[in-house]
């Protein structure tokens, strides 16, 4: 760390939060109870901020902090983020996390008295925290490569992140404003936490899986409810297929039951086809043997 007057340069992981839809809020249930909820809010965000060991830099809808290792920004993420659920907020946030060398500006004391802010962060690093943040989903935590790559090596050192914590890798954007693509990671607990966001205003997705599956193990009941009510599904279709395929292939048994229907009726095509591929293959095995 290097520190010429009231400019400090650092290595140190930039993130910011927003409160999805809070304009809509307001208006749907006034500025009193708007108000009551974002103090709630604000306070909330920053105790855990002091309990990782970050430092706030702007806030309004949302916040603006640092801290001084990943592991505290993601440590604060899952807290923040877990408090929001428990404590049934009727809004939700996103959380955008970046690892990048910046300057931390100290303001003049004339322009702090003035209503100004204390510090300020200058580099590119903001920027890519904000478009990483923009594309967060409501239950996501999202990761540049530079924090991901800080998190593998040290991330699972820090008691305060949950240790059975998921990453993955959503897929490469293009950042408005921004000259190299950014490869996005997510953090979570559930599959549903590490799928790839779609496009924003601001960062367009140009690469990476369309769906992020995880084990088993990790699924929520909802989820393997879905994953076993599939398979199950075509399980026993294709078992009622091989019950009921000498009555659906033939015409003559479907006029005896009475259901000879023209929806029926193309079983019967697939049958000969099946039937003629098969003959073809048996006479070919018997020429090849003489």
């Amino acid at each position: 760390m290097e520190e010429i007057n009231d400019v400090i340069e650092a290595q140190i992981a930039i993130v910011l939060t927003d409160i999805i839809g809070s304009t809509r809020f307001v208006q749907r249930n006034g500025s009193r109870v708007a108000a009551k909820w974002f103090g709630v809010h604000d306070r909330a965000v920053m105790s855990f901020i002091a309990r990782n060991n970050g430092r706030l830099v702007d806030a309004s809808d949302g916040h603006l902090m640092y801290f001084g290792n990943v592991s505290d920004a993601i440590a604060f993420a899952f807290s923040y983020k877990k408090y929001l659920r428990q404590k049934k907020f009727p809004f939700r946030s996103r959380v955008g996390i970046h690892w990048d060398n910046m300057l931390i500006v100290k303001s003049p004391e004339h322009l702090v008295r003035a209503g100004g802010k204390r510090i300020n962060l200058e580099g590119i690093g903001k920027n890519i925290a904000a478009r990483t943040m923009s594309l967060c989903a409501e239950e996501q935590i999202l990761m540049s490569r530079a924090a991901y790559t800080q998190y593998k090596q040290y991330g699972h050192r820090n008691p305060n992140i949950p240790q059975k914590a998921l990453t993955a890798l959503v897929g490469l954007y293009k950042f408005k404003g921004v000259s190299e693509p950014e490869a996005l990671y997510a953090i979570g607990l559930i599959q549903q936490q590490l799928q790839p966001p779609p496009d924003s205003e601001k960062a367009k997705r140009i690469g990476g899986q369309k769906k992020i599956k995880t084990r088993l193990r990790h699924k929520r009941w909802s989820e393997l409810f879905w994953y076993f009510y599939w398979r199950l599904g075509i399980i026993s279709l294709i078992y009622c297929l091989y019950v009921f395929w000498p009555l659906l292939s033939s015409s003559s048994m479907k006029a005896s039951w009475n259901i000879d229907y023209v929806v029926l009726r193309p079983f019967e095509f697939f049958d000969y086809i099946g039937r003629s591929i098969w003959n073809a293959i048996k006479w070919f095995y018997e020429g090849y043997k003489k």
